[in-house]
């Protein structure tokens, strides 16, 4: 993989030094035009000087708790209300930098918040449809066409593009009914990538070969071309019109290049400058940019798919209550109680895709730490037993979570809540009258966990009217009228 990543950028290097030294004949004859020489030459279209407005670091010293009371007052006034807590939990999970899945039914906000927060930071949203019919990477990063000679990009790939040419905006991209198609056919190689947290992943487009064979093709005609312009006493301005206009020109062009009438230069000419054209706008490969957040924003009714546990394993699931039933004047009460903490007005904030969070490893499991010593136990005397996987990677996982939340103004207990609710309850999916795998009752052990974790988040500020407790006890309830089918997606 290394070794083929190192061809790539290769045969990429030499394609843009044909376009620098040969940059005047190639738009004298018409090969390629400027303006797309020059978004391949010039790797960044704007940076942070390019936006107008109120830097983060200014208004609120860069301080990532400040900020959900700024999205809170921000999103009022284009009529959407959502409590701190979420916009709290909302905020540490983009500085986790993982992959997000919103729930709930149509109309909950899912799509809107995402929308509303990028506009509100000084970012870019692109909402992507998701189509039914989506059964392969292809249909999320498109493919080439060798008969076109060119890559058929999709809305999500050229997100992608934008997003690298603007390193310091943050670029929200958000596949709007995701589990319309099955998640795990089309994304599952994206999923992949996104496990690398190290470094920036490359994602392969197609292999190099093709444009190996268009920088030669080029360089071949340029040369042609060349000879017969001294032959012909025409100079380095020459264009295309030129040298067929010009009776030895055009004779020495069609006797080197073998070709036997005008028509065919110009036949010949229209396939060099749409491989050129498609080689330049869709590289072989891609790095993943470091300024892009994905979202997905799923229902769970009878037209959509579950999310499989490989899929729910690797991204955390913020759920959406029905927002006709939200506390209206609790919110806007935490609105009143923010607006006089804050500067008079931060419309226009600008934040850099940095200042949210870089993606990194997750932490090394620490089994001193308390939350990873209890989601540990949790795991073994009852997640295991029930048949519900969390392992090693969903608690480092977890760990940077728990991080992220205290910086955005979360406590440990309210993110370890939040933990159970985006990495835990959405996998539970079972018959409550199967005996677990140590043979006890499978009710009795989930009314176990339940117990636990109430103990657990006694006495904290965690409102345990909207914990992962509360919605244990739903679980609970619902099992009982649906002949004892526990499935955190029922209603």
């Amino acid at each position: 993989m290394e070794e083929e990543t190192q061809l790539m950028e290769l045969r990429y290097r030499r394609l843009k030094e044909l376009l620098s030294e040969k940059r005047d004949r190639l738009i004298a004859l018409g090969l390629v035009d400027a303006g797309d020489i020059d978004a391949v030459m010039w790797e960044n279209e704007a940076g942070e000087e390019g936006r107008s407005g109120i830097r983060f670091s200014e208004a609120l010293d860069s301080d990532l708790s400040r900020l959900a009371p700024v999205l809170q007052i921000e999103l009022q006034k284009k009529g959407l209300l959502y409590p701190q807590a979420l916009l709290r939990d909302f905020l540490a999970l983009l500085r986790t930098r993982d992959l997000v899945v919103l729930a709930g039914d149509s109309g909950s906000g899912k799509t809107s918040l995402i929308r509303a927060a990028s506009e509100a930071i000084g970012g870019v949203c692109t909402v992507v449809p998701v189509k039914p019919n989506w059964t392969g990477p292809e249909d999320l990063l498109g493919y080439y066409n060798p008969v076109e000679r060119s890559y058929q990009a999709t809305p999500f790939l050229v997100a992608l593009q934008d997003a690298a040419r603007q390193p310091d905006v943050p670029h929200f991209i958000c596949l709007d009914e995701m589990n319309l198609a099955r998640v795990e056919h089309y994304f599952a190689d994206f999923l992949s990538l996104l496990e690398q947290r190290t470094d920036l992943p490359t994602i392969q487009l197609y292999t190099a070969d093709e444009e190996r064979h268009v920088v030669v093709e080029q360089g071949l005609f340029l040369h042609v071309e060349a000879e017969a312009r001294r032959r012909a006493g025409l100079g380095n301005t020459a264009t295309l019109e030129d040298i067929l206009g010009n009776d030895q020109a055009n004779a020495e062009i069609h006797r080197l290049s073998g070709l036997t009438d005008k028509e065919s230069v110009l036949i010949y000419h229209g396939r060099l400058r749409r491989s050129l054209a498609a080689q330049m706008r869709m590289p072989t490969s891609l790095t993943m940019p470091a300024n892009v957040w994905i979202f997905g924003a799923v229902n769970m009714d009878d037209t959509t798919h579950q999310l499989s546990p490989k899929v729910l394993d690797r991204v955390h699931v913020l759920r959406f209550g029905n927002p006709m039933l939200a506390d209206w004047d609790a919110i806007e009460s935490e609105i009143d109680a923010a607006a006089g903490t804050l500067p008079a007005d931060l419309s226009g904030l600008l934040i850099r895709s940095d200042e949210i969070g870089l993606r990194q490893d997750y932490p090394v499991f620490d089994r001193q730490d308390d939350n990873v010593r209890f989601l540990s136990d949790v795991s073994r005397r009852h997640l295991d037993p029930l048949g519900v996987e969390f392992g090693l990677r969903a608690i480092r996982q977890a760990q940077g979570y728990i991080n992220a939340a205290v910086t955005a103004g979360l406590s440990k207990d309210e993110a370890l809540d939040n933990v159970i609710r985006h990495k835990i309850l959405p996998k539970m999916a079972f018959d409550t009258a199967r005996p677990a795998g140590n043979g006890r009752a499978r009710r009795e052990i989930l009314v176990e966990l339940r117990d636990e974790l109430s103990k657990r988040f006694e006495g904290t500020n965690v409102q345990m009217d909207a914990s992962s407790v509360a919605e244990l006890d739903r679980m609970i309830r619902l099992a009982e009228g649906n002949n004892g089918i526990v499935n955190y997606w029922l209603r």
